[in-house]
């Protein structure tokens, strides 16, 4: 088999593949004047390369014992190719009742077209069979001749109405995959057109004596390729493009997905209790994504008391030492506090609520979306980043600075500090309050401090 066949039947798979896609959706409403004629135009594209493969020709030549019958088939075929596409336009331009009206014309003119060229087949001689040049061999054969000119003029001519309503009405639809869809069926049509030409100077070369059988027999192949499969994709487009949006769209959530994994398996090892332990199934993306994103922010919140303000500083000007801007440089600078707090947490070194004031609040998104994209450019600097890892050194970050669990002052050990009283709820023994004796403290009065300080 030659590589000409393989090829032709490769494109001519994926017209087939386009077909079988139309005839699913012709069943579940056969009533569609559209649908079917969009349908009936895959067929012919299909069928027609199909069969002009040499493999084929040959075939088809030797089943039926006449040399060349193969080629009033295929050129049949893309007569019907071209009626449909002038049937498709009239649908394309007007309202359904005109647009019957002017298919029906175009029926009939290619019905004659096809019924000349039997007739002009019949009466011509081409005892040799020819599978690649049968156009140029016979471009001087009469009737035979008039045949292969007959077919290309008709082609042609379908070929120029699609490509003149296709390129405008791409311009103005609102629909992206429709948009798409047609400015693909513009350029196979382009393409279809290209073969149409290429074959007629080749056969004109002929008549003048001139030979140029290589855009016969080698261009024109390429571009009837080209085009079945242009088209083919164009048909389909406005119809299944949103499904392509869909699986993109659920790729990049994937990947946001897995990305977040760094992130929240080191929050999950400093807070344990943010992992929920529901199992949630393996294909639900939606849902697993969802709790990883809760999980993390439950996570954040954990590290309130561990955050270091020195090491946001240190890693913004580490960031900006090392070129970073913008997102990067804001997410270097989260992915470094997130770090340095989670080992503050498992350490057990919590900073005072003062140093946190002041401090710029970890950034994120107005919405779901661009929170998600925030958090997935945190997490790949969590694990990427060499500022992330170098902030926490180069802030001063040592335990000293923090104050443990055991040394930090409970809220009403502050609120009785700020009014003179010791922690341990006590006075020295020599000095005295509302006129208690030395080193009595009535209940009432360690309350009344702390009310007072409350309505501060």
């Amino acid at each position: 088999m030659d590589s000409r066949s393989v090829t032709y039947w490769i494109c001519s798979a994926v017209a087939w593949t386009a077909f079988s896609y139309k005839c699913r959706d012709l069943r579940r409403s056969p009533h569609h004047p559209m649908w079917w004629v969009v349908t009936v135009t895959l067929f012919f594209a299909s069928a027609t390369l199909f069969f002009a493969a040499p493999a084929a020709i040959g075939m088809v030549n030797r089943l039926s014992g006449v040399p060349n019958l193969s080629a009033p088939l295929v050129y049949c075929l893309l007569v019907g190719l071209s009626a449909s596409l002038q049937v498709l336009v009239a649908y394309w331009q007007g309202p359904e009742e005109r647009a019957q009206v002017v298919a029906r014309r175009w029926l009939a003119g290619y019905a004659v077209i096809m019924a000349a060229m039997i007739a002009l087949f019949t009466v011509g001689e081409a005892p040799v069979e020819r599978r690649v040049d049968f156009d140029t061999y016979y471009a001087n054969t009469p009737y035979i001749a008039a045949f292969v000119v007959l077919y290309l003029l008709a082609y042609g001519a379908s070929c120029v109405g699609l490509i003149a309503l296709c390129w405008p009405w791409a311009k103005v639809v609102g629909l992206p995959w429709l948009r798409r869809g047609l400015r693909c069926i513009a350029m196979g049509t382009v393409c279809g057109l290209g073969f149409d030409v290429s074959k007629l100077v080749a056969v004109f070369a002929r008549w003048f004596g001139t030979d140029l059988d290589v855009l016969s027999s080698k261009v024109a192949p390429g571009f009837a390729g080209l085009a079945t499969v242009l088209v083919a994709v164009g048909f389909v487009l406005p119809v299944s493009g949103h499904r392509l949006t869909s699986l993109r769209a659920r790729v990049g959530r994937y990947r946001a997905y897995r990305a977040l994994f760094p992130l929240w398996d080191e929050l999950r090892l400093a807070t344990p209790a943010i992992a929920a332990s529901v199992p949630i199934p393996w294909w639900d993306l939606e849902l697993r994504l969802t709790r990883r994103l809760t999980e993390i922010r439950d996570g954040l919140l954990s590290l309130r008391a561990y955050f270091d303000p020195r090491v946001a500083s240190a890693a913004l000007r580490l960031g900006r030492r090392a070129g970073l801007t913008d997102v990067d440089l804001h997410a270097a600078v989260d992915a470094a506090r997130f770090k340095a707090a989670i080992a503050a947490k498992k350490q057990n070194l919590k900073f005072p609520p003062e140093a946190a004031e002041g401090q710029e609040p970890p950034h994120g998104g107005a919405d779901g979306a661009s929170e998600l994209a925030w958090l997935v450019a945190v997490s790949r600097a969590f694990t990427g980043s060499r500022v992330v890892g170098a902030a926490p050194a180069d802030g001063g970050l040592v335990a000293d600075d923090a104050l443990t669990a055991d040394d930090r002052l409970t809220a009403d050990d502050r609120l009785m500090a700020d009014h003179g009283l010791t922690a341990d709820h006590g006075l020295d023994g020599d000095e005295d309050v509302g006129g208690s004796g030395p080193g009595d403290v009535p209940a009432d009065s360690v309350q009344g401090a702390i009310d007072q300080a409350g309505k501060r």
